[in-house]
């Protein structure tokens, strides 16, 4: 075992974060995501058992940027001491426990609990395994749901990994639309799909919000999940009603609780009604109704 590592370290915002770490893949053994103290950046950090192509490497990132037509971000390549980082890395994320759901990730190698719906979804992803507080609060949002509802026609709008899919697919056999303007987001949502066993519930699609046909064909929806941004999802709050069946519910998340009573602003002048308020760490989660 080689006595140093070399850790790439990138500063992004947090609705690309997912397709920058999936660019890092190629070149690093272990890639990890941390939010930073403002709530509104995250960090990737990255290992690479060999030192990697700094130009190729850059140019990867470069590419991610281009597509989604922002500045590529800062990125520093360092020479660090080797160190034992799957044991590192398994006591920096535990199996979480939300509800009825149990999160872990590939290092764990526990028995799955009895009664709980298990979801394999490595750590790395911050925004996607329940470590970010908005996805806690939209797995609580679920747990609560489904003890007095059942939905058979759901969306998971802006799906990042899929882990709101695939506890939606877990917890009532329903086939879900997963959608997400990032090509490669929707790569790791069919990977992760297949790894846990739902790929034949799961139909990932890429495109722009509502007006993807996939999403359009299939709707109208009686549950919406949206773990987006407050802006974003403002924006499309006229179209989630739209696309939202009477009587339907939709989880909103990824704003600060400053945030919340304008995006409810938003949803509430198309017939959108208050059900429920979940707060985690500073961030909020709205679950609305449909009249």
């Amino acid at each position: 075992m080689s006595n140093t590592l070399w850790r790439v370290d990138v500063a992004v915002t947090p609705e690309l974060a997912d397709a920058y770490e999936f660019a890092l893949e190629d070149f690093c053994a272990a890639v990890t995501q941390y939010l930073d103290d403002d709530e509104l950046a995250q960090r990737i950090e990255a290992y690479a058992e060999i030192q990697p192509d700094e130009a190729e490497l850059k140019a990867a990132i470069k590419a991610v940027a281009d597509r989604n037509g922002v500045e590529a971000p800062e990125v520093t390549i360092t020479e660090v001491e080797n160190k034992d980082w799957l044991a590192e890395y398994a006591r920096k994320y535990p199996p979480l426990e939300i509800g009825r759901y149990f999160i872990y990730g590939s290092h764990y190698d526990g028995k799955l609990p009895a009664g709980k719906v298990s979801l394999k979804v490595e750590a790395a992803t911050a925004f996607g395994t329940g470590e970010h507080a908005s996805t806690n609060g939209c797995l609580q949002a679920l747990d609560k749901l489904s003890k007095r509802y059942r939905f058979n026609q759901p969306l998971d709008m802006g799906c990042g990994s899929a882990i709101l899919a695939m506890a939606i697919a877990k917890t009532w056999g329903a086939s879900v639309v997963a959608s997400d303007i990032d090509a490669q987001s929707v790569d790791v949502a069919k990977f992760n799909a297949e790894v846990n066993g739902v790929g034949g519930y799961i139909l990932p699609v890429c495109g722009d919000g509502y007006r993807t046909p996939s999403v359009s064909r299939n709707g109208p929806y009686d549950l919406i999940m949206a773990n987006i941004l407050a802006r974003p999802l403002s924006a499309m709050a006229k179209d989630l009603a739209k696309n939202l069946q009477p009587g339907g519910f939709a989880v909103l998340a990824g704003f600060l609780e400053r945030d919340a009573n304008w995006v409810f602003a938003a949803h509430r002048c198309h017939g959108l009604v208050l059900v429920e308020r979940i707060k985690v760490n500073g961030w909020q989660t709205l679950v609305l109704r449909k009249k």
